[in-house]
């Protein structure tokens, strides 16, 4: 299968870009600054410039592409539009979009509980909307959207799986999601959709 990976110069980015190449599949990186794509996993890589703010160069980089999985995020000092045109961008292009957001926003508002979802609306204001507009134009195109939150950088050990969104049981605290964890899930879907057409909810330790 062919995986491209927008956001592959990103934390999580990087972990889907080598768990793709790990399984097999022909990886298209894209990235601002190629030279930031590293990965120690051999494999058929290919490392493309590109920019969601130069449409062209996105849609002719993932030309051919089978699924396209976002790891796209972007810091305060960033245009938030990066997300929401990005993913309008990426969802009118590829065959099919898996794409991650942040839990307790767009369509799962509301799923960290009141205060905990206040205080994320504050921390998060700059990216808010942009995420909510992001989420619905890959849901408008039939894609999937994975929600987790927070990311950590320990182990996986692969015990997660994705919900759909309305099946989620909110709680007091957000379940961890480790970054290896959301790369397995993220590529796993890719391979085989479950969830096809969905809101998804990423979670961790069987809960």
């Amino acid at each position: 299968m062919k995986i491209a990976v927008l956001g592959s110069t990103g934390q999580t980015g990087r972990l889907i870009v080598a768990h793709a190449l790990e399984r097999g599949h022909d990886v298209i990186a894209l990235a601002r600054r190629p030279e930031l794509v590293g990965t120690s996993v051999t494999g058929d890589l290919r490392v493309v410039q590109a920019d969601v703010t130069r449409p062209e160069s996105v849609t002719t980089a993932i030309a051919g592409a089978d699924v396209v999985i976002s790891g796209l995020g972007i810091t305060e000092k960033q245009d938030p539009t990066i997300l929401s045109d990005g993913a309008r961008l990426i969802a009118s292009a590829a065959p099919r979009v898996v794409w991650l957001t942040s839990l307790g926003m767009g369509a799962t508002e509301g799923a960290l509980g009141r205060l905990n979802g206040a205080l994320l609306k504050r921390i998060l204001r700059h990216e808010w909307n942009a995420k909510d507009v992001a989420g619905r134009a890959v849901r408008a195109a039939q894609g999937t959207t994975v929600y987790a939150e927070p990311l950590t950088d320990k182990p996986y050990a692969d015990n997660g799986r994705l919900i759909k969104a309305e099946d989620y049981v909110p709680r007091m605290l957000p379940p961890v999601a480790p970054r290896g964890g959301i790369a397995d899930l993220m590529v796993a879907e890719a391979e085989v959709p479950h969830f096809a057409d969905a809101d998804t909810i990423a979670l961790f330790d069987g809960r």
